[in-house]
């Protein structure tokens, strides 16, 4: 394209936007971006019960992006550049207080390269990032899926997380959960577009709302190894639960556990 319409190739602007990405200025060279400021704050809230900093970030995005933006923004599962989703919720060996949720506390390339969860670690981690993945299901943008991450193909670091698909070791509970996680995706098309309420985030659980033209959601999901007992708002108590993680009920959200009711206002 040419300089009137906002791109230039093989050339810089004299004044680009952040990054040297001029391509964004236009608005004509990309779809959307990825939504790590809110990745960092789920990956922190579930791994830390960092309540403020997810709180915090939700608010940002909500006042500072326009909802077109929201609704398209990248919500992923991991990237080609951090470590594979099940060992970030699985290992220990990343900075508390670094700039970003996944950033590792050991460098070494050959350590990285060997480095796996043990049996019970995984296992541990398959139950976080489920609960994780299950709250992406409901959330404003595109939930995006890292090659591998929906088999819980483990990579600790860049060039670790790279490895070749793992097509003899598949983990088919977590194969299912991305399965079904389509089919909603697919299925309730108010998702879309709904605008994004909080209802209460702590270190047990959070609440949601998403809201579209007279449909309403409700979401409860648990970031606790304890079942917890819920209480349903009075408008909701006589609605079946539309979806559920684990053997969470109406009574009770099973360890991380989450329901999802719907209704038409």
């Amino acid at each position: 394209r040419n300089k009137k319409d906002g791109l230039i190739i093989g050339e810089v602007w004299k004044n680009p936007m952040r990054m040297n990405r001029s391509y964004i200025e236009s608005g004509r060279g990309m779809d959307t971006v990825m939504n790590y400021q809110l990745m960092d704050a789920l990956i922190r809230y579930f791994k830390y019960a960092n309540t403020s900093h997810l709180r915090n970030i939700i608010d940002e995005i909500l006042v500072e992006y326009p909802n077109p933006t929201i609704n398209s923004l990248m919500n992923f599962t991991s990237t080609h550049d951090i470590s594979r989703a099940i060992n970030i919720f699985g290992s220990n060996q990343f900075q508390f207080f670094g700039e970003w949720a996944w950033n590792l506390t050991n460098e070494d390339r050959i350590w990285q390269r060997d480095y796996r969860l043990t049996d019970a670690e995984y296992e541990q981690a398959k139950k976080i990032y489920s609960s994780y993945i299950f709250t992406l299901t409901f959330f404003p943008g595109i939930l995006s899926i890292f090659y591998g991450d929906e088999i819980g193909m483990q990579g600790m670091g860049n060039l670790a997380n790279r490895r070749p698909y793992t097509w003899t070791k598949i983990d088919t509970d977590l194969l299912q959960l991305f399965q079904r996680i389509g089919k909603i995706r697919r299925r309730e098309k108010e998702l879309e577009t709904a605008s994004l309420e909080i209802v209460d985030i702590n270190e047990q659980f959070i609440i949601f709302k998403r809201i579209h033209d007279g449909v309403e959601y409700l979401a409860f999901m648990s970031r606790s190894d304890q079942s917890i007992k819920v209480v349903l708002p009075s408008d909701y108590r006589n609605l079946p639960i539309l979806y559920r993680l684990n053997d969470s009920d109406g009574e009770t959200l099973d360890a991380y556990g989450g329901i999802v009711l719907k209704k038409r206002r």
